[in-house]
């Protein structure tokens, strides 16, 4: 009688040892998965901000005319801007797409600038 009450306290001692590694151990694989999730959240933080930052050198360089963009020019201005002189200037559209890719993150900023000036040889101020 002795010997079957400690194989019973051996079995039940093993699958209780069982019970508590597989809790352990999802427990270390949740952990692991939730600082590669957290880790993932950085990069791409990081890279959306590396992204912006150098959208606004390349708006910074257009300003000074030394970038390169999309240019669309327009006869008619759009109508906030030419509500008063659609036929004394023209505009022009510059389209700045900025986008940088790592590993599995993708991040894209794009702005649309118009430019309005007076055409060559204007009209002498004639309103």
């Amino acid at each position: 009688m002795m010997m079957s009450s400690k194989g019973f306290i051996l079995i039940t001692t093993l699958i209780l040892m069982l019970i508590l590694s597989c809790i352990s151990l999802s427990m270390l694989v949740q952990t692991q998965l939730s600082q590669k999730l957290a880790g993932s959240a950085t990069l791409s933080f990081q890279l959306k901000q590396h992204t912006q930052s150098k959208h606004l050198q390349e708006l910074k360089q257009l300003k000074q005319s030394t970038a390169e963009s999309d240019t669309f020019v327009i006869a008619p201005c759009p109508a906030n801007y030419a509500a008063w002189s659609d036929w004394i200037s023209s505009c022009e559209w510059y389209q700045v797409r900025t986008t940088e890719r790592q590993a599995h993150h993708h991040h894209t900023v794009t702005s649309v600038l118009v430019r309005q000036s007076l055409p060559e040889g204007g009209r002498d101020g004639i309103l």
